[in-house]
């Protein structure tokens, strides 16, 4: 940059700062923040009274020249106080009171940022935290009057009060009493109320990634409460993480997402569902994740966690993961006896198979009436019995399998019933592959 170019940018910076404080009583911090962008490794209190003492040198020869006059100067130095101030005393041999900062009323200090940090330390002690990042709320006014005041400046190179005391606070945080700074996933988000200096904490939930397995029968996904408030299942999937998991995190509660879900009366065997749970206002963080897999075995339930997750898995899960292949194993009895053909016949019609399914009748009552369309890619079938067959169904996620076998009332075209020409009903589902690529 050219000399020119150099002086005439800080002749600007003068003239800026000249003006704002002609205008506005203006704290170290405050005025140093309306030129953030200036300069490395500098506060904005020390940016504020740089830029306070050049102006004192120039009030100065302005001044001795005559240019203004006692009351002028008198403003400044009420206006930006120290080291203005000094100047007016020394001169006149008067005291002088500084105005309180238009922002901030002088709340703004060094000091003031260890209070905030020593009780937001305090906070992640608490709750065991290890990582963090600072928020800061502030109140209608102070923003209008920050606003006010960068507006009037028109210049670039300001920042917000906010960002300030995020920073400062955060590094004393970080430095002073060694939590580190994670701005993508912290543990717990400090939220310092500016008009309070109350400090609260939005404790992250933890994600953790992995399966499920479910060997047996008539287990809800969550508690499933009748009209009268009475459980219709005698357990749930989510009952068991939390009962398991809850305290040893001393956590809320404990939320699974899964990749679809299988019908109450179903199992989920074989490679077991891709599950998300979500430890949701956990006091204790980081706990050994075999100690985790240990507690999430049982005879009926079971489950492995594989590693921690992230909001994008749950939102994959319960969109385009649910969508996956799977297969399912179905114990199906017909109303009137069959043969093997008829077997060999329903395999044959079912490859690559497109099926058309209005919403069951059994869930109208909780969802949309529409048609959905899924494909089977194939069936093998395993004769048992005249009425008593087994089925391997390999299809879209999100077929009704139920429905596949009995029609519907014809909702479900084709079905096995309509293939086989007697009514089909099946009478266990288990799924054995959720599919994840």
């Amino acid at each position: 940059m050219e000399e020119s170019s150099i002086e005439n940018q800080s002749a600007k910076m003068i003239r800026t700062a000249k003006a704002l404080l002609a205008r506005y009583p203006l704290c170290h911090h405050c005025l140093g923040r309306q030129f953030a962008k200036y300069g490395l490794q500098l506060k904005n209190s020390e940016r504020g009274y740089a830029i306070k003492t050049i102006l004192q040198m120039i009030l100065h020869k302005e001044l001795q020249d005559k240019i203004i006059d006692k009351e002028t100067l008198r403003k400044y130095a009420v206006n930006a106080g120290d080291p203005i101030t000094r100047l007016y005393e020394k001169i006149y041999e008067e005291k002088i009171e500084p105005a309180k900062c238009y922002i901030c009323g002088n709340k703004l200090s060094e000091e003031y940022f260890e209070y905030l940090a020593r009780k937001a330390a305090g906070l992640l002690e608490q709750y065991n935290a290890y990582t963090f990042i600072i928020g800061v709320s502030l109140s209608q006014e102070t923003m209008l009057r920050e606003i006010e005041v960068s507006s009037f400046s028109g210049l670039e190179t300001s920042e917000s009060i906010k960002n300030e005391i995020k920073r400062e606070v955060g590094k004393i945080v970080r430095d002073k009493y060694g939590y580190i700074p994670d701005f993508d996933r912290p543990d717990v988000m400090v939220i310092i109320d500016y008009e309070t200096d109350e400090v609260r904490a939005v404790v992250n939930p933890i994600l953790f990634e992995g399966r499920y397995w479910k060997r047996g029968r008539n287990i809800s996904h969550t508690i499933w409460l009748s009209k009268t408030g009475i459980k219709e299942y005698p357990y749930s999937l989510e009952e068991f993480f939390n009962d398991r998991l809850r305290e040893i995190f001393e956590s809320e509660r404990i939320v699974l997402h899964a990749s679809g879900r299988e019908d109450v009366d179903a199992r989920m065997l074989g490679t077991g569902r891709p599950m998300v749970i979500e430890v949701k206002n956990p006091r204790f963080r980081y706990v050994d994740m075999d100690l985790i897999n240990e507690l999430l075995r049982s005879t009926l339930i079971e489950a492995e966690i594989t590693g921690y997750s992230s909001r994008a898995k749950i939102e994959y899960l319960k969109g385009e993961g649910s969508k996956k292949r799977k297969a399912y194993k179905i114990l199906v009895y017909t109303a009137e006896p069959i043969t093997i053909d008829k077997l060999r016949m329903l395999e044959e019609e079912y490859r690559n198979r497109v099926i058309h399914q209005r919403t069951p009748k059994r869930i109208l009552r909780r969802k949309k009436d529409t048609l959905r369309i899924r494909r089977v890619y194939e069936i093998k079938t395993k004769m048992l019995h005249d009425k008593l067959f087994e089925a391997i169904v390999y299809c879209d996620g999100g077929l009704y399998v139920k429905e596949l076998v009995h029609g519907d009332d014809g909702r479900t075209t084709p079905s096995f019933t309509d293939i086989l020409g007697v009514q089909a009903y099946p009478l266990e589902l288990d799924v054995f592959v959720v599919e994840t690529k």
